[in-house]
């Protein structure tokens, strides 16, 4: 259920951030925002109680994941197109059990490997397509990155609790993104839906992504958010009053039996 709340803010999120660029807010200062506003509604629920060796790998996880991964997602949209983008960078499903399974965070289950490929066939049909140019190299680092940061997500849950892990997580990336050139590149107009993202996709999202880690374990996990890039694109068109293709309750259709396979116990 943590997870499937992941998803629903995450897809949430989307249109968000969306609406917030189209508004004149850069999207350096917009990771700036959200993270700022994520920090301040976390902070009274972390308890800071962590290693200097978790710590780092928390610093890692965020530089990786939504650093270094969600750059190279974006680099391979404007390269290549969304589909592009989307076949190479949600093979992350796999990257993730990968590096958990060799960092002996669990072990390898056939469901589990069975469940991402029924998801990544998913979103695929939903959203992919043939990739082709440089977005291909760029999305192949999103994957390996939001592999290893969800991987070390992991090892981290095992030390410290989710809310000092995601509040960590914003305390390193608000002031990063803050100093970069168009870091303060703010407008009135789309800074409420900058703080709602933050709210929303953040505060709420991420907190509910790692908890679920550090129950369902990482493989199970991002299965059950791979549903986030085709969700988003069904709510944008309800939000927009635009009919619904059937290739997205196709696609939707094959992530939730992925879903379903990867969690059941026999």
């Amino acid at each position: 259920m943590s997870a499937l709340a992941a998803t629903l803010a995450f897809s949430f999120n989307a249109p968000l951030a969306y609406a917030t660029t189209r508004k004149g807010v850069s999207s350096t200062a917009l990771v700036a925002i959200r993270n700022a506003v994520a920090l301040s509604v976390l902070l009274p629920l972390a308890d800071f109680k962590a290693s200097t060796s978790t710590l780092l790998v928390i610093t890692a996880s965020a530089l990786l994941g939504p650093g270094l991964g969600d750059y190279a997602y974006f680099k391979a949209m404007y390269h290549s197109g969304v589909a592009t983008a989307v076949t190479i960078g949600y093979t992350y499903i796999f990257t993730a059990q990968l590096f958990s399974v060799a960092m002996g965070l669990e072990s390898f289950r056939s469901s589990a490997a069975v469940g991402a490929a029924l998801a990544f066939l998913g979103v695929v049909v939903a959203l992919g397509g043939r990739p082709k140019g440089p977005g291909v190299f760029y999305g192949a680092i999103a994957s390996a990155a939001w592999g290893l940061a969800s991987a070390l997500l992991g090892v981290a849950t095992k030390e410290t609790t989710p809310y000092t892990i995601a509040a960590v997580r914003s305390a390193i990336l608000a002031p990063l993104f803050l100093i970069l050139p168009e870091g303060r590149k703010v407008s009135a107009p789309g800074l409420p839906y900058a703080v709602l993202s933050g709210v929303v996709g953040l505060a709420l999202g991420s907190l509910a992504f790692i908890y679920a880690i550090s129950k369902i374990k990482v493989a199970a996990t991002v299965v059950s958010t791979s549903l986030t890039p085709i969700l988003s694109q069904m709510l944008d068109r309800a939000i927009n009053k635009s009919p619904i293709s059937p290739k997205h309750i196709l696609g939707a259709s094959l992530v939730a039996l992925g879903i379903a396979t990867t969690v059941m116990n026999n």
